[in-house]
């Protein structure tokens, strides 16, 4: 089964007037898949192949003198020697839009290459997985949200609905551990990472605390941060900082942590189907993950620019801040299809904040029409009711 990505269209509009792109993102999202339906007609090289790699190593300027037409260039951390010879190729005939299609899934090194070689010659686009949009399960309710909690967006895991999902996420983790993380995470330290993974997945949507996640690792300060950031840069995680309204405020300092997947989140506290999702004291987290989730993909937020959350020493608390120059939104996700009004917080929050508050929501899984574009979402003002 073939789902088309959000990101087609304008991937093919920027191949139209800019020489080369690259899409990144964590491993599975798609990307492959992706510039292969955009761009039918190009050749396609992946560096997986050791032959492939070892040939561009070689000689990277005849290497990608073999190429006329538009090429896709998959995987293309494995070859940082190509990047200087990109940016020459590149240069030699600039009006020559569209050529090189690249991928990576490392972000690591691999953007460090592209600013240092391609800054000014590449257009750059992050996939995520699946979002809810994409999937079209706008209107299903609150049983089938639960199901997409569970499964989440990696594409293959769709396409393929027979693939046991609990065994395709141990396989993953373990390749994401071994091929990406091999630097940072050491032999000996691989269980403790795994164990680590898991710890975070149960802190989901929490405050982000290195010293409480070590000492439950049996590792120290400075490893936790280490793995939490590479967990980042690898686009396994996300991290949200608080919004910050006024200094004189005893505020807290904190970030919150999401998983970039529901599905590998739920897959690590052992959540396997919509029936363990209901039972678990997990289903919240989760729920607000996936807002969290969509917001990034469908309403393109980014965490600490335009997306942030809220909480201070007295207790006031919002899931999530929408920043605009118009004012702010703030969003409370309740995983629940009746919303208690005397549960939410929009007032004494409000309350805290210097500037203007446009917009209160509520992101609850009732499959009703929404105000934002994040389907299956009930979201509306309490004080219109």
């Amino acid at each position: 089964m073939f789902i088309e990505r959000a990101l087609t269209q304008d991937l093919r509009k920027t191949a139209a007037t800019r020489p080369s792109l690259i899409v990144t993102g964590a491993r599975q999202v798609g990307k492959t898949t992706l510039l292969k339906a955009a761009f039918p007609e190009a050749t396609y090289i992946t560096f997986d192949n050791i032959l492939n790699m070892a040939s561009a190593q070689e000689s990277p300027s005849a290497f990608l003198d073999r190429f006329e037409g538009p090429v896709i260039l998959d995987e293309v951390q494995y070859v940082p020697a190509l990047f200087p010879a990109l940016k020459q190729n590149i240069d030699a005939s600039r009006d020559r839009t569209g050529k090189w299609l690249l991928t990576g899934s490392q972000r690591f090194e691999l953007m460090k290459n592209v600013s240092e070689s391609l800054a000014g010659r590449i257009a750059i686009f992050h996939l995520e997985t699946l979002s809810a949009q994409e999937l079209r399960v706008g209107g299903i309710g609150i049983e089938g949200l639960s199901g997409l909690i569970v499964q989440g967006g990696y594409p293959e895991l769709w396409s393929t609905p027979l693939i046991d999902s609990g065994s395709w996420f141990e396989d993953y983790i373990k390749t994401y551990i071994e091929r990406d993380l091999k630097e940072i995470v050491q032999a000996r330290s691989l269980i403790d990472f795994r164990r680590f993974l898991s710890l975070l997945a149960a802190r989901n949507g929490e405050l982000l605390n290195y010293s409480e996640l070590g000492l439950a690792c049996g590792v120290s300060n400075n490893t936790a941060k280490a793995w939490t950031a590479a967990l980042e840069l690898s686009g396994i995680v996300y991290i949200l900082p608080p919004y910050f309204s006024n200094a004189g405020k005893r505020l807290v300092k904190q970030p919150k942590l999401y998983f970039a997947d529901t599905g590998l989140a739920s897959a690590l506290v052992n959540i396997h189907s919509s029936g363990d999702l209901s039972a678990s004291a997990f289903a919240g987290h989760l729920w607000e993950n996936l807002v969290a989730m969509e917001l990034i993909k469908s309403c393109h937020r980014r965490p600490g620019i335009d997306l942030f959350f809220f909480r201070d020493h007295s207790g006031a608390e919002i899931d999530f801040v929408l920043a605009d120059p118009a004012g702010l939104t703030l969003i409370e996700a309740k995983y629940s299809e009746r919303v208690r009004p005397e549960r939410l917080s929009f007032d004494k929050v409000e309350a805290r904040l210097s500037l203007p508050v446009i917009r209160r929501r509520v992101a609850a899984p009732t499959g009703n029409a929404l105000a934002l574009p994040m389907d299956g979402y009930d979201i509306y003002d309490p004080r219109l009711e």
